[in-house]
């Protein structure tokens, strides 16, 4: 357990400490240590997971002292159902979930911000447009695909070519794409990236963030060159994904579209996937924070299976 994950946990004296650390598995202690990350790219607290049998009420109080320290404008969390409750109580929101049969983790999505602009959205009359739009404009999906285009899956060979994609169409993003490394790195954490080429050029890309120590896996990295645009290449490469994600187990596969982007939201709903909540002003992109709509694959053959 390192001191800076300490910081979360401070009602705990020394010996419980030790006590708990002696205790925990190795596998456990990582993902304690990889829970919360203070992500100032995003100016935000993201806590993915935390111990059972954590108070909440004390463990947000330590959220928001850290948050406060840093100058975050967000906590992002992800809350057991029977602790929402209780962190609601401490002046968190409920943004969203993760709920679909019996899986039962850290899928209620809560929300505080320490900082009261950050909270505030104007552009929510428009996004609930867009979102009923989407729900109940009848759409097709193109079959048809531009000759010479070609569809696979990628390896870190492309990581270059992933990075430039991206930072071409995204002028910010929440996470370092602009760094081929990272894009590498990522698929070395068996991450799949899938992409569209026309004849050697990349023209479209979408990734799938699988995290096995919670079941869940984020369909996220989506983007296609304007010019490629208007022939389903994004829900394209999206089914080759699935279809990867399905080879390694039972997952549940979520996503995150801007809530002002009529063209990424459909792109989910014609694949099956269910709006569930709002994320307000939860990451920076495309030059500015942004609302994110969560959305969850209810199609059977996908569902978290045993959870």
């Amino acid at each position: 357990m390192t001191k800076n994950q300490r910081q979360f946990w401070p009602w705990i004296d020394d010996e419980q400490w030790n006590d708990w650390n002696r205790q925990m598995s190795a596998a456990l202690k990582q993902e304690i240590e990889s829970s919360v990350l203070i992500d100032k790219r995003n100016r935000r607290l993201v806590v993915n997971s935390y111990p059972t049998g954590t108070e909440p009420w004390k463990f947000a109080d330590s959220l928001k002292t850290v948050a406060k320290r840093y100058d975050l404008g967000k906590i992002w969390l992800w809350a057991l159902p029977e602790d929402v409750p209780d962190f609601l109580r401490s002046g968190f929101h409920l943004e969203g979930h993760l709920f679909r049969g019996k899986y039962n983790k850290f899928v209620v999505s809560l929300a505080h911000f320490p900082q009261r602009e950050r909270r505030k959205s104007a552009t929510l009359p428009l996004e609930d447009e867009v979102l009923q739009t989407v729900l109940t404009e009848k759409t097709l999906s193109r079959t048809f695909v531009l000759q010479g285009i070609s569809l696979d899956t990628l390896n870190q060979l492309y990581a270059k070519q992933v990075s430039q994609l991206l930072t071409k169409i995204f002028s910010s993003y929440p996470s370092p794409v602009g760094d081929p490394q990272y894009i590498s790195s990522m698929m070395q954490k068996k991450c799949i990236f899938a992409g569209a080429f026309d004849q050697d050029n990349l023209i479209g890309v979408a990734a799938a963030y699988v995290d096995s120590r919670f079941g869940r896996c984020e369909m996220t990295d989506c983007a296609v060159l304007n010019e490629y645009r208007g022939y389903s290449l994004s829900e394209k490469l999206l089914k080759i994904l699935e279809k990867e994600v399905r080879k390694l187990g039972p997952y549940t596969l979520y996503t995150l579209a801007k809530a002002q982007s009529a063209a990424m939201n459909r792109v989910f709903f014609k694949l099956g996937y269910q709006y569930t909540g709002r994320l307000i002003n939860n990451c920076h992109i495309s030059g500015s924070f942004q609302d994110m709509n969560l959305w969850v694959n209810m199609n059977e053959q996908s569902f978290n299976k045993g959870t």
